[in-house]
């Protein structure tokens, strides 16, 4: 039934066009990229060059771990010549908006770099690969140049072009990469330790030095956390010391709320993990989030109980 409806919509295309607004897209290029996620969307912009639009699936602010598509999904999926996806569970949904009369190379830009992977712990996914490796910079360059592989190989005309992009991109991801290693550096390490709501920082973690203590979603976030999830988390947090908690912001705050009241701790502050956040702060690029996140975990780090 997937499949008919699939080939249903890209039937009606140019029918449903008017409705398809542009906008989530960058660049005013003939040819289309859709990315899965915001940050895999700004990745792309900023190799892409002028000869493409550059399209995203998840609005900002939306999880793509429970995100399901829509009618108007297909039909952007139809119209791409370009999909990227992040894989490792956290978007394959978009496999399914692929089919056989789908005009788009498909690409995972994780391809190639499952010897970084880290496990999901336990949960739902346990023993799968966690999959959120932008969250360690260095890993983000690997997603680049995938993508600037990717562009070359639909358009090796334009191979030049999307080799110096890239290249002058992955310079200012080089020196983010540097600037958290010198901000993270002013938290003593006893103290570099984290809780969130989900585990999404390992990653991160394990680049820049930091122990992740305890969360409440091991990877999937559609359930609320059980009270014996509750009590896991607070066993985690006994005996550390730490009084520091961030939530995330697609997830509510409620329950961590209730939980660093329990534990005589505080919420220290939001993070953003699988989306970029809003323009208006402009926390709507790969950069702009990681040094926001950055900010805030030293600040609040620093700062204590």
């Amino acid at each position: 039934m997937l499949v008919y409806l699939a080939a249903f919509l890209f039937l009606l295309t140019p029918l449903l066009q008017p409705y398809v607004g542009s906008g989530d897209s960058a660049g005013g290029g003939g040819r289309v990229v859709l990315a899965t996620t915001t940050i895999i969307w700004d990745l792309a912009r900023n190799v892409a060059g002028p000869g493409w639009r550059v399209e995203y699936m998840v609005p900002p602010g939306r999880d793509p771990h429970t995100f399901e598509p829509t009618p108007r999904d297909f039909v952007k999926a139809a119209e791409a010549d370009l999909i990227l996806y992040n894989g490792f569970t956290i978007d394959e949904w978009i496999l399914r908006l692929v089919t056989a009369s789908s005009k788009a190379r498909v690409v995972r830009v994780t391809e190639g770099l499952e010897q970084y992977a880290l496990i999901v712990p336990d949960g739902p996914y346990a023993g799968r690969m966690d999959p959120h490796m932008w969250m360690d910079v260095g890993l983000a360059i690997r997603y680049v140049e995938k993508i600037r592989d990717a562009f070359i190989e639909l358009d090796p005309a334009g191979a030049q072009g999307y080799r110096e992009r890239a290249e002058e991109y992955i310079g200012k991801l080089k020196a983010l990469d540097a600037w958290i290693r010198e901000e993270v550096a002013k938290i003593e390490t006893p103290r570099r330790l984290l809780f969130t709501q989900e585990n999404a920082f390992q990653y991160f973690a394990r680049s820049y030095n930091f122990k992740i203590i305890g969360y409440f979603y091991s990877m999937i976030t559609e359930l609320e956390p059980s009270p014996l999830d509750v009590a896991r988390a607070q066993r985690r947090v006994e005996g550390s010391g730490l009084c520091v908690f961030f939530v995330e912001s697609t997830l509510s705050p409620r329950v961590m709320e209730a939980f660093a009241s329990r534990v005589h701790g505080r919420v220290a502050g939001k993070l953003y993990t699988d989306s970029l956040g809003p323009a208006e702060l402009g926390l709507d690029n790969y950069i702009s989030m990681m040094r926001f996140n950055v900010e805030t975990m030293v600040r609040e780090l620093l700062r204590w109980c």
